[in-house]
Formats: structure tokens, C-alpha cells, sequence
């Protein structure tokens, strides 16, 4: 039962977080449920199942390290040694997405890659450069290091686009955060 729920509440990530209420962080890391088996194919694959599914249930319960890891889970799908999560690009897609709007670097570059693959060039540009500007150094933007350059309009758009995506992840996480500005 417990699964079919995680299972219904993934499909619909708004709808998840009124689904996921039960769900919660409760101490378990994704690191403590890769060690108990979550990716060994000699773990019995119920068992790989169990961990899964409490890995969507922290993921659910917002935990980013937990959403990162079941995004890149879902990406990946079987292909992966011991994954028992199928390939959904959707459902990765919404999971990395907020582990990165949490701040999570590699959420943020596995995201821009998984754009990228699926034809998503502007939104893969995107997420690398908020991951550049977030952890990469301070990059000054191109129309202020070179003014009357003729940045188009679309050019200052997608500049405003990652500086309010920038501004809002520093600000959920803090100015002592590592990416924190």
C-alpha cells in the first residue's frame, strides 16, 4: 500500500506534498540507505524496493540530498547496476529540480545534463550557469562588463532569469551556506 502511494504521489508532484504528509525525514540519509543495499544487486530485490521506497519517501518529504539522489535514480532508471526505479524522465526532471532550487550542485549539474540530452538547450544553459554563479565564482554579467555590447533582449531576459534563480536559492539557503552571497 505504502508503495503505490509514493508511487501515485510521484506522478503528481503537486499533489505530492499533501500525499507525503506521513512521510518524513525521521534520520535516514541516502548515504545510510545506499549502505543497507539500495543499489547492490546481491541485496534481495524487495529489500532494494523497501529502501527505494523510503528514499521517495524522503524525497517527498522534501529532503534535497534525497530528491537528488532518486532524480538521478530515475534518470539513470535500470540501466544502473542493483536501480530498481524504472527510467522516468518526468518524474526525474521534478525531483532534481527541487534539490537544485534547493541548492544542491549536483542536482543542478545532472539537471542541466538531463535538459540538455532531452533537447532542452535553454533550460540546460540555464541551470549550469546558476550552478557557475552560485559555486563557481562571481561572475559579472556580460551587459555590465561591456556596456552598449547590444545584448538582445532575450539575451538580458535569460541574464535576469538566472539572477533571480540565483537570488532565490541564496536566500533559502542563507548567507553562511557555501553558496550563499
Amino acid at each position: 500500500m505504502l508503495r503505490r502511494t509514493i508511487l501515485v504521489a510521484c506522478t503528481v508532484w503537486p499533489v505530492a506534498i499533501s500525499a507525503a504528509a506521513h512521510c518524513t525525514t525521521s534520520g535516514v540519509t541516502q548515504g545510510d540507505l545506499v549502505q543497507q543495499g539500495l543499489l547492490n544487486p546481491s541485496v534481495p530485490i524487495e529489500q532494494r524496493q523497501r529502501l527505494a521506497d523510503t528514499l521517495l519517501c524522503t524525497a517527498l518529504a522534501g529532503h534535497a540530498a534525497s530528491q537528488e539522489l532518486a532524480g538521478t535514480l530515475y534518470s539513470q532508471g535500470r540501466s544502473r547496476q542493483g536501480n530498481v526505479l524504472p527510467r522516468d524522465i518526468p518524474r526525474a526532471r521534478r525531483l532534481l529540480t527541487a534539490a537544485a532550487d534547493s541548492g544542491r550542485r549536483q542536482a543542478m549539474r545532472a539537471l542541466a545534463a538531463l535538459e540538455l540530452a532531452d533537447g532542452h538547450a535553454r533550460e540546460a544553459a540555464l541551470w549550469s550557469r546558476v550552478e557557475e554563479d552560485l559555486f563557481g565564482g562571481v561572475r559579472v554579467a556580460s551587459s555590465d562588463a561591456h556596456p552598449g555590447t547590444g545584448m538582445t533582449g532575450r539575451d538580458m531576459q535569460f541574464e535576469a532569469e538566472v539572477n533571480l534563480k540565483v537570488q532565490a536559492i541564496c536566500a533559502r539557503l542563507g548567507p553562511d551556506s557555501p553558496a550563499g552571497h
